[in-house]
């Protein structure tokens, strides 16, 4: 993939990570039976309807929002900690708004993990070429934290050029 291919699609999927938790958020508030997986689901439908992504950048989109959730909320059900500490950083550097969409699908997505925690439990890892919602990735190789205040592209470590990230240091 080239450099010209690397930013059109970023400029096209980083938006479109966003207006897709705008959705999900937007469907949740009306529709209290469905799973945050039907939710996402609508969401992707909608898209793609809309000629906004294609099929498969749609697939793509939700599949990172869903391992987001996942993971804050897996973070916050095991260790009883705050949305704050799985982020790590400052929460007032978050664009007004976005912090409360994103605790909200968290705060389903606790529910569905109760519920699910076998499941849930599963290692979770990041690649350079996809996206990330908020919070802080490490390095899998190096340990160099890379913070994310709006969903982004992630690109490869800055530091040793690796590809695999973590939400925990190694």
């Amino acid at each position: 993939m080239s450099h010209d291919d690397d930013k059109n699609s970023k400029d096209k999927l980083v938006p479109a990570y966003r207006q897709m938790m705008v959705r999900v958020e937007e469907t949740q508030k009306h529709s209290t039976t469905k799973t945050l997986q039907q939710h996402i689901e609508d969401a992707k439908e909608k898209a793609v309807e809309l000629d906004e992504l294609t099929r498969e950048e749609a697939e793509r989109i939700g599949d990172y929002l869903r391992r987001d959730l996942h993971d804050a909320a897996e973070f916050i059900v095991s260790g009883e900690q705050a949305l704050a500490d799985w982020i790590r950083f400052d929460l007032e550097l978050i664009e007004e708004g976005l912090l409360n969409m994103f605790s909200l699908m968290v705060d389903q997505t606790q529910l569905e993990l109760e519920n699910l925690a076998e499941r849930a439990r599963q290692a979770t890892e990041w690649y350079s070429g996809e996206i990330v919602g908020l919070g802080t990735l490490y390095c899998d190789n190096c340990g160099k934290a890379l913070h994310f205040h709006q969903p982004d592209y992630i690109y490869a470590c800055p530091n040793c050029n690796a590809t695999c990230f973590k939400r925990n240091v190694k």
